[in-house]
């Protein structure tokens, strides 16, 4: 045999044994664990308040959407207040036109006049009231009376409504006026105690109204039994 028909022949080399695994200590698995732990909480939290803001945000759109909602449903059934109207003078809302026609004491005057209501053992006087506003009023029923001294104390009791009275309602213009007569009994009709003296005014309410007037009284100085008022007319 010679050498250019021999075979090469090449051993076979020993496989290279494997590495043995990395082996982690027990503190680095510990840090990782406490990384990871931390990069939970911080993604979690993140996306919590995320979620609650938008939550947020939401509940506030909707509560300002059901308020415009309710002030235009509102808008038509009432008006701004003149009092806070921020607009123009020319484009604010006028105020509203009382519609009361009972005559005030404040739009009235008071004073006396003769009557001829008077008859065997009783006085009479006319109690005058006249419209002295600048608007058109009604007068109507029986106007409260009592008699008062210089200090404002009533004497007596009131006055007594006139029975069978046919209570009118009078319109009264400015300037206008109305009458109501007032009767009464001299003192000396009466036993001594019955009266009650020290009256020098007569205080007048018109009807339907708390306010009152008052007018010096010279006729009438005492308080007595038949102290009596009628309708206006």
């Amino acid at each position: 045999m010679n050498e250019e028909s021999q075979t090469s022949f090449t051993a076979p080399q020993p496989a290279e044994p494997p590495k043995p695994p990395v082996k982690r200590s027990r503190k680095t698995g510990k840090i990782l664990g406490v990384v990871l732990l931390i990069l939970v909480l911080v993604t979690g939290s993140a996306a919590g308040v995320y979620f609650w803001q938008q939550n947020e945000l939401s509940a506030q759109k909707k509560n300002f959407e059901s308020q415009l909602a309710a002030a235009q449903a509102g808008s038509d059934a009432t008006q701004q207040s003149p009092a806070n109207d921020s607009r123009p003078a020319h484009e604010q809302t006028p105020p509203k036109t009382g519609t009361e026609t009972t005559c005030n004491a404040d739009e009235l005057s008071l004073s006396l006049a003769e009557s001829n209501g008077s008859g065997a053992g009783t006085l009479a006087i006319s109690i005058v009231l006249t419209n002295t506003g600048k608007r058109t009023c009604i007068l109507g029923g029986y106007p409260g009376v009592s008699l008062v001294n210089d200090n404002g104390n009533q004497i007596g009791s009131p006055a007594d409504r006139m029975k069978n009275a046919t209570e009118k309602k009078v319109t009264l213009n400015p300037n206008g006026q109305a009458k109501a007569t007032v009767t009464y009994h001299d003192e000396g009709n009466y036993d001594a105690g019955t009266c009650k003296e020290g009256a020098t005014k007569l205080r007048v309410y018109p009807p339907n109204d708390t306010g009152y007037l008052s007018v010096t009284s010279p006729m009438i100085n005492a308080w007595c039994p038949g102290f009596e008022v009628s309708t206006v007319e």
